[in-house]
């Protein structure tokens, strides 16, 4: 029951990755935003099997480099922010709704990715290995398979929202403030993990 708490709280966190999840589903439809929840959940059971398996290893391993981790994390993030906010402008593309961001073409791997940098996610997951392995007996798979369907369902159920949110969002004038505001809020997240 712990590790299912856990992994919808880690979905529920209001970050970069949910606004990304749900601009996408506003701006290019369930199927992306799902596609985005996917990748997100995919990476959060990377990161339960391996901090489960090496909690204690990696524990001490992240301690070793935590200066560096928030930093390269950071910088992810202000990019990808940067990148949003280009395409957004990108050949007046703004002057019509539609598909022109990144993860609409590659929505899993790129949520993926984004995820993997988050320095939240690598902060928590560290945290909560060092819980998970001081249980003996414990299953690795198990919980990392609870994680990820706990996840994976707080990130459908904000994909859906942000598909429902689409038809708000239909005037072009309305997506592409909505789009520079979720890239800035992208980049504000990144910049406050450099400070």
């Amino acid at each position: 029951m712990q590790t299912f708490i856990f992994g919808l709280t880690l979905g529920l966190s209001i970050g970069p990755i949910a606004i990304l999840i749900l601009n996408q589903s506003i701006n290019c439809g369930f199927k992306n935003g799902a596609l985005c929840g996917l990748g997100a959940a995919t990476a959060d059971l990377t990161y339960a099997i391996i901090t489960f398996t090496f909690g204690s290893v990696l524990i001490s391993l992240l301690n070793n480099h935590m200066d560096i981790i928030p930093v390269v994390s950071a910088l992810i993030l202000i990019i990808f922010g940067l990148w949003m906010i280009y395409t957004t402008f990108r050949k007046k593309e703004h002057k019509k709704a539609g598909k022109y961001s990144l993860t609409c073409k590659f929505p899993l791997i790129t949520t993926y990715g984004l995820t993997i940098a988050n320095p939240l996610t690598i902060i928590v997951f560290s945290g909560f290995a060092g819980i998970l392995t001081a249980q003996e007996n414990s299953n690795v798979f198990i919980h990392a398979l609870v994680i990820f369907l706990a996840s994976l369902s707080v990130q459908m159920l904000i994909a859906l929202a942000g598909s429902k949110l689409s038809g708000f969002f239909s005037k072009p004038i309305t997506l592409l403030y909505f789009n520079v505001v979720s890239a800035l809020g992208i980049i504000v997240i990144g910049v406050s993990q450099l400070f």
